[in-house]
């Protein structure tokens, strides 16, 4: 498949090999130089690779085929990232780079997808075996809720009240997949960071690993999971996605246009920032996109005033 452009809205020339071509519609790959949209257009296999990148002011970029051989990185980042929509390393680098504009620091990045090679096992994997999960989740989330407040009438095992079910088990499919697992080590065990940003399927993804976080705190008998996610915040971009709800903060931007999003979201969840005129892509270069940096900028200047004024 070919995507083509106007030329009154150009994307930056190559490279750009066929297993990228989703990345130059949906992602603001202009913002990469022509050296890192060379290195990353060289990468297919790519799903859990871990990235680091700088600002455009300071543009840089660290490449880790995967978690186990992630090493170097900085004890903290304002942020950690996760595209979707079948995005490769470009994508991944470019919503990365969005994001590191906003904080102008360094930003890690997942990369979730394999590009247009796996856009059909990334529409089943994404959307569907994810999507499937999330929706049970959260439509669980007020049962649960419901399961603690009338504890009086829990049933009961050898005396002990019967702990509610998690809704992350047994199905924990997803969380085997090498992006979840990513993000989870990342989050866990490698660095600190207050921030995830998400687009598409990358929420999902972020989803997923926050759950799995809380089933792995469950499994060992813990109560801990909230401390340990207490100081992170959310913003998802394209799609709303259930959340644990020991994450306080979960902003929702969408483009008021984008259908697409809105077909793989949650309907009972409302939308915190609605974009005008505004599709699914975040690349600038074209016509109806949603401009991340400016929308993360303005996230972060209304926190910091909120926080001034307490």
């Amino acid at each position: 498949m070919t995507f083509k452009t106007s030329s009154t809205f150009p994307v930056p020339a190559g490279p750009f090999p066929d297993h990228a071509q989703l990345d130059g519609l949906f992602y603001d790959i202009g913002v990469l130089t022509h050296d890192e949209r060379a290195t990353l257009s060289t990468d297919k296999k790519v799903e859990g690779m871990v990235l680091e990148v700088g600002p455009s002011s300071a543009p840089s970029l660290k490449v880790w085929q995967g978690i186990a051989v992630c090493e170097g990185l900085a004890e903290s980042y304002p942020a950690i990232t996760v595209a979707g929509v079948g995005s490769s390393g470009l994508g991944a680098a470019a919503l990365a780079r969005n994001v590191a504009d906003a904080f102008d620091q360094k930003v890690l990045a997942v990369v979730s997808g394999y590009g247009m090679t796996d856009l059909a096992r990334e529409a089943m994997g994404g959307f569907f075996l994810f999507g499937g999960l999330n929706a049970m989740r959260h439509s669980m989330q007020s049962a649960e809720q419901s399961w603690a407040d009338w504890s009086w009438m829990r049933p009961s095992v050898f005396g002990k009240p019967m702990r509610p079910m998690d809704p992350g088990e047994p199905w924990q499919l997803a969380h085997h997949s090498k992006d979840v697992k990513a993000l989870v080590e990342l989050i866990t065990d490698r660095v600190s960071t207050r921030w995830l940003v998400g687009h598409s399927k990358g929420n999902l993804v972020i989803s997923e690993a926050l759950y799995a976080l809380r089933a792995q705190t469950r499994a060992r008998k813990r109560d801990d999971f909230a401390d340990l996610v207490g100081d992170l915040e959310i913003i998802t971009f394209g799609a709303r996605i259930a959340m644990p709800p020991e994450i306080k903060t979960v902003i929702d931007v969408m483009g008021d246009l984008d259908t697409f999003g809105a077909m793989n979201s949650r309907p009972d969840i409302p939308v915190d920032i609605a974009i005008r005129n505004a599709w699914h892509h975040t690349n600038t270069a074209l016509a109806f996109h949603v401009p991340v940096t400016e929308v993360v900028r303005g996230v972060l200047d209304k926190a910091q005033t909120s926080n001034h004024s307490c």
